[in-house]
């Protein structure tokens, strides 16, 4: 009987942690139709519990034990309301034809479906997470205790085996229950180091690793023009020598925070490459239509002043260069270096101008 359950038991933590690991990583997977995500986890789980069952431990002529109810459970973590209900309908019919229909797989079969049903219709309001799934387990393990009392007294069986199923159900459970926690708890720590790893830690920007990993795939694996902005502030070399580099700082960020907010409506990609250099990715606009985005952020970054404190404002200027994709280049780097010559020649000619590589003046 041991043997048997610590089989079982392998079996769910095996389900539990594969199902966990995409899942809860979506980001990294991007897998399809997200719509049907909980109606696959809920088959996933039905499919898992079954697999349990075949494996249960009889403890009396029909009567058998294993973990399926810890499936149900989990699943309505990864899934929500719709899962533990479609999980517990296929364990609960599979339940049903598992070795023949029998009043006692009829009464189990049922239970599953009940079990799943109350607890679909409860997580509608309050949604199965990590720190109240025991509340729900301790509601399936008390519900399947009395209907595996009452099969156990129908066949005149020892009632010592629903202590046994209790036992290794919550064994089973908080054991699963742990691990799952502490992978969530790595997967959180492991998506903060790499939000670190592509965000500017003064503006919260994309940084420049970010830039690159978002502007590639645009020039390698699309032809859908875009145009590259290049963007610096007039003089800021300036500020920082007059006021101190926390007052360049706040400037920073306050810039950072006017050029997401100017470029929201175009879907502009913002990214900080150092000191006061910004890019702007414009998706779908040509050398017109980015010109004119480009004329209301100089115009906005001219007015009002920046307030770096509440005594202090700060009238600034920005230059900027633009290229645009597919026209002057066909790869970043050439993109990159056309639109960052446009900025010089602005410049050059006297700063807080634009200039697109196409009308650059010589």
């Amino acid at each position: 009987m041991l043997l048997g359950l610590i089989i079982n038991f392998c079996i769910l933590f095996t389900f539990s942690v594969l199902s966990y690991w995409p899942y809860q990583n979506r980001v990294r997977f991007r897998l399809p139709f997200p719509s049907l995500h909980p109606w696959f986890i809920g088959v996933m789980a039905g499919i898992g519990g079954i697999i349990l069952m075949k494996t249960g431990v009889f403890v009396s002529d029909e009567v058998f034990v294993d973990s399926r109810t810890v499936v149900i459970a989990i699943s309505g973590i990864f899934g929500g309301p719709i899962t533990p209900f479609l999980s517990a309908l296929i364990i609960g019919v599979e339940r049903i034809f598992i070795g023949g229909v029998t009043n006692t797989s009829m009464i189990a079969g049922f239970n599953s479906i009940f079990i799943g049903i109350v607890v679909s219709i409860i997580s509608l309001k309050k949604p199965v997470t990590f720190q109240n799934v025991h509340y729900y387990f301790y509601f399936i393990t008390g519900q399947t205790a009395a209907v595996l009392a009452f099969l156990l007294h129908l066949s005149g069986d020892q009632p010592i085996d629903i202590i046994y199923y209790i036992i290794f159900s919550l064994g089973s459970f908080f054991i699963v229950l742990f691990i799952l926690l502490e992978l969530d708890d790595h997967f959180k720590k492991l998506s903060q180091i790499e939000t670190m790893a592509e965000t500017d830690f003064l503006t919260g920007l994309n940084n420049s690793r970010k830039f690159q990993e978002i502007a590639k795939p645009m020039t390698q694996f699309s032809r859908d023009p875009f145009s590259l902005v290049i963007l610096d502030i007039d003089f800021f070399k300036k500020i920082n020598d007059t006021y101190g580099h926390p007052v360049g700082d706040e400037v920073l960020r306050e810039l950072g925070l006017r050029l997401k907010e100017a470029v929201k409506m175009a879907n502009g990609i913002v990214s900080r490459i150092g000191g006061e250099e910004f890019t702007i990715i414009l998706p779908g606009k040509k050398e017109a239509g980015a010109l004119e985005i480009a004329e209301t952020i100089r115009s906005e970054m001219e007015r009002p002043p920046f307030r770096p404190s509440a005594s202090l404002q700060l009238p600034l200027t920005v230059s900027i260069g633009i290229s645009t994709f597919p026209e002057n280049g066909t790869n970043i780097q050439s993109l990159y270096k056309k639109a960052d010559s446009a900025l010089y020649n602005a410049k050059e000619s006297g700063r807080n101008k634009i200039v697109h590589v196409n009308k650059i003046k010589t």
